[in-house]
């Protein structure tokens, strides 16, 4: 049968995403190749959150036609929804699908793409095409793999399109959510990732966001429960309780801040102030000071000025971010702040940007020296090409190297961080 290539940009959600259609369609006969390989069938699941991640999808569609245009192309998600007509004229582009069809691909595709399919014929069989006798194994490619727990969002920032792409929030079944929990936990994963678009507005009747973990942590054996990105004014006290003393759930929280500035916070709409936000990460440093806590900056949104701009830097010196994700804002077409006048130049952002990263940088280079001497459970994800060491990342999110033939693992591997080496930490196994 095929070979079939997927690729994701954007979120942890639409990498979830791509991972279940992956492991639905390898199930079906086909064989998963690398999306720079030659392949039958490409998949690109899109993200339209900025200007870049429209231009990298389609960077990718091009890739995908170069490398064989004779393959069959199928584009889905967020950027399909804001720019179908766009990706449908595209060179190579054969089937468009949006959000509300996106699960639903692997039928789709069998339906109207059936040579994909056929078995060959005892004279089309080479070496290079042979299918591998594990190639249906049902496993997914993630050593920490996400489990979602809904989608959807009603927040309505002024310069983000993910509720026009995305629809209203929708909270999935907590029942559906430990069941599959539990198949990974059977298949040998020592974490997960909660994963949705707005996490922290989980509600299934009475039950919370800190309700379902608790639910996950009694009704399963995960070893390690990781909770993906939070909004701020969502960590209420008994969320932060299980963060900062359950040892099965990460020291880990993600807070998009994405300005300090009150005066860019109103025109942004997020519902929180500085102060707010100062007073949560000072409170979770003093609950746990080994909790890893990240953000994300929005650099140029319309109207920021230098002062403003400082408000952001002075954040990000607080000593309570541990790291950052600097991006540079670019207007989404029928978003409010696409309306806004008081535009920022590019050479402006750009400078803004690289003062913020190079701050972030430093931030993580202090939590990374932190931890030497202090021992760690890590989780192996993946060789990285160069050094030809195994990547890893520890419960409270800082990156190690581990020594080689070390990793590709599902599980918890205890390690002793021993020095600084760039963004990661180098040390050895222990027993």
């Amino acid at each position: 049968m095929a070979k079939v290539a997927l690729t994701t940009v954007g979120c942890r959600l639409n990498q979830y995403e791509t991972e279940k259609i992956a492991v639905e369609l390898t199930s079906m006969g086909l064989t998963q190749v690398n999306y720079n390989d030659m392949a039958d069938l490409y998949i690109l699941n899109t993200c339209t959150v900025t200007g870049r991640a429209d231009a990298d999808c389609r960077k990718l569609i091009n890739r995908a036609y170069r490398k064989n245009p004779k393959a069959v192309m199928v584009v889905a998600g967020c950027y399909v929804v804001a720019e179908k007509e766009t990706i449908s004229e595209m060179n190579g582009v054969d089937l468009v699908v949006g959000n509300d069809s996106k699960m639903e691909l692997p039928t789709i595709i069998k339906e109207q793409f059936q040579q994909l399919f056929l078995k060959p014929s005892d004279d089309d069989y080479h070496s290079s095409t042979v299918i591998p006798e594990d190639s249906n194994k049902q496993s997914l490619p993630r050593s920490r793999p996400m489990v979602q727990i809904g989608t959807g969002c009603n927040q309505n920032c002024s310069y983000c399109i993910v509720p026009k792409v995305r629809g209203e929030l929708v909270s999935f079944d907590s029942t559906q959510i430990i069941e599959e929990i539990n198949r990974l936990v059977q298949d040998g994963y020592h974490e997960v990732v909660l994963t949705a678009v707005h996490i922290g507005k989980y509600k299934e009747n009475k039950l919370t966001l800190a309700g379902l973990v608790k639910l996950i942590l009694k009704k399963t054996e995960i070893p390690r429960l990781r909770l993906s990105s939070l909004e701020p004014n969502e960590l209420d006290d008994e969320l932060l309780e299980l963060v900062a003393g359950n040892n099965r759930v990460c020291r880990h929280l993600h807070l998009p801040l994405q300005s300090g500035s009150n005066t860019i916070l109103r025109q942004m709409r997020r519902p929180y102030s500085r102060e707010d936000f100062l007073a949560i990460i000072e409170r979770i440093k003093t609950l746990n000071d080994n909790i890893t806590v990240g953000c994300d900056i929005i650099v140029g949104f319309p109207g920021e000025s230098e002062d403003d701009f400082s408000d952001s830097i002075s954040v990000l010196n607080s000593g309570f971010i541990d790291y950052g994700h600097v991006f540079s804002y670019s207007d989404r077409p029928g978003t409010p702040a696409s309306a806004m006048v008081e535009k920022i130049s590019p050479a402006t952002i750009k400078e803004r940007s690289r003062i913020a990263r190079t701050l972030c940088e430093a931030n993580m280079k202090r939590r990374l020296e932190g931890q030497i001497g202090k021992a760690i459970g890590v989780i192996s994800v993946g060789k990285v090409r160069g050094d030809g060491l195994y990547r890893a990342v520890s419960d409270n999110y800082l990156k190690v190297k581990l020594p080689q033939l070390t990793g590709g693992t599902r599980k918890i591997i205890k390690f002793m961080p021993e020095k600084v080496a760039g963004d990661c930490l180098s040390g050895i196994v222990l027993p």
